[in-house]
């Protein structure tokens, strides 16, 4: 059995695996990233269909130049924050149907979001101002209680605790209870302020306020930002420093067991891949960080580290999964009537936010009177780069269950795939005449794909879900890197929340804490 010697074998290379490599590398550890597949970047990344390049989850992330933000301190310390090309989305989001009615642009900025969210729906002007209020308050006092790790310290840790003191009373607290506290029974409201619940979870209820205000109130705050060539060049530039620092990227290479010594710790990490006849190799390591499921890393532990991480992790409530149908157009969206870059659809059924959660389960049946919300993100409105030659990408996403597709024989499942396909083609279609004959490429991924590709369980793809805490905030963030076996540590939204930002935070903490021990 070949075998090479590591500090550090990290395995995945999603963008929580990527950011702790690549940190981890800079600061001198000699470090060594596996991946299964073929391409790096997990969820950040972009494959051919046809003709078609489609991006495969990246729709707009907060911009990272706000040094508020929490990519911003990572990437700047790797060195590619100033390589990035990052496109400018605006406004944040466009919502229509159900309550809202006719269309409604949510523009960026706390203040320019105020002003058209007040003039749109003046009886809830006072509780717009009151909501974001609060969410700018808890984005920008995280930011500075970051930013004192390394920037003004004390300057920086005053401000946050002054900023962040309305955290003692609403720590436990959900999105739907801050959402009712400011706009009451206005429904319409909520779905103009938070139409893309779905970058969260499926259920307001189930939405923790703090993780909802920073993640949110960055959008606002920053602005949203797409990366011009698509996630695969964040990915990419995450892996370039890892190589430049000395340290390797494998593709292809599948982890399938870890190594103990005999006080319990990391020894190595038994990986395989090549064809025809996989050969099984080994990497010597002292510290293993999982950019993968809690349960795929268990599998691959012996006794009893195996069982202590199964107690650790198993009962915990998953995050929502997603379904995406990814449409080509030979002609360009503009001329269709579909101008914006993100458009937020609702269905004439819903008439509550707390509508999503049956939104999320309607996949369960073929399509019928009820069509789920949607989320349409059009590339074309955009200088993406994804492709000069090739037909236009227009995504349309939404939230789905794995459960929605059990029992179902591989054929039972394509048929279905293709008529939900058809019928949400056939929506856009009475929406922007002319669409569904413009279509060249089409292609429907489901919760199980994103089980199967990312092999994460039930297709979770936020990691778990963001429950508001059910202890008060002297015990801190109930999420942590540290697993309960010594020198392994979870670099993945597993470890932390989800979301790009998430995920990177969750890597860079994950580094942190392994630096540290």
């Amino acid at each position: 059995m070949a075998e090479a010697d590591f500090d550090v074998v990290v395995i995945g290379s999603g963008l929580g695996g990527l950011t702790a490599a690549a940190l981890m590398a800079k600061a001198g550890r000699r470090v060594c990233l596996i991946e299964r597949n073929p391409s790096l970047g997990g969820a950040a990344s972009c494959f051919k269909h046809g003709t078609l390049t489609i991006e495969a989850s990246l729709h707009q992330t907060a911009d990272p130049r706000d040094p508020n933000e929490t990519k911003h301190a990572i990437l700047e310390h790797l060195g590619v924050l100033e390589e990035l090309d990052l496109v400018p989305i605006a406004p944040f989001s466009s919502v229509h149907g159900g309550p809202v009615g006719e269309r409604f642009d949510l523009p960026v900025g706390f203040g320019p979001a105020r002003d058209a969210l007040g003039a749109r729906f003046p009886a809830s002007r006072d509780g717009f101002d009151g909501l974001l209020g609060a969410m700018q308050t808890l984005y920008e006092g995280v930011g500075h209680l970051t930013r004192a790790r390394t920037d003004h310290p004390l300057g920086n840790l005053v401000r946050a605790g002054a900023e962040l003191r309305g955290l003692l009373g609403d720590w436990r607290v959900s999105a739907d209870q801050m959402l009712q506290r400011f706009l009451g029974d206005d429904e319409a409201a909520k779905y103009a302020v938070a139409a893309n619940i779905g970058y969260y979870a499926d259920d307001p209820r189930r939405l923790a306020w703090p993780f909802f205000a920073i993640a949110h109130g960055g959008f606002f705050a920053a602005g949203g930002v797409y990366v011009k060539g698509g996630s695969r060049v964040l990915s990419m530039k995450l892996a370039k420093v890892v190589r430049q620092a000395g340290g390797s990227v494998l593709l292809g290479r599948e982890a399938v067991g870890i190594d103990l010594d005999a006080e319990g710790r990391p020894a190595g990490v038994r990986h395989v891949g090549g064809r025809p006849e996989p050969a099984e190799e080994r990497l010597g390591a002292r510290q293993i960080l999982a950019n993968c499921a809690p349960n795929v890393l268990a599998g691959m532990l012996p006794e009893p580290a195996r069982g202590a991480c199964e107690r650790a992790y198993g009962g915990q409530p998953l995050s929502t999964s997603l379904f995406s149908a990814h449409f080509g157009l030979a002609t360009p969206p503009a001329q269709l009537g579909l101008d914006r870059y993100l458009t937020v659809r609702l269905p004439e059924w819903t008439t509550s936010l707390r509508d999503s959660a049956a939104s999320a389960r309607l996949m369960a049946d073929d399509p019928g009177g009820r069509l789920p919300q949607v989320g349409i993100a059009n590339y074309g409105a955009i200088d993406s780069g994804l492709s000069e030659d090739g037909p236009t990408l227009v995504s349309v996403v939404g939230l789905d269950r794995f459960d929605n597709w059990a029992g179902l024989s591989v054929d039972e499942e394509k048929d279905r795939r293709a008529r939900w396909l058809d019928a949400l083609q056939g929506a856009l279609d009475k929406d922007y005449p002319g669409f569904g004959a413009a279509v060249s490429e089409r292609v429907f991924l489901n919760a199980r794909s994103m089980h199967n590709y990312l092999n994460t369980p039930q297709g979770a793809v936020y990691g778990f879900a963001p429950l508001p805490p059910t202890r008060g905030i002297w015990a801190g963030i109930p999420r942590s890197p540290r697993t309960p076996v010594p020198g392994i540590f979870l670099a993945s939204a597993f470890g932390g929340f989800g979301g790009f930002s998430g995920a990177m935070r969750a890597g860079a903490d994950a580094a942190e804490a392994a630096m540290g021990a």
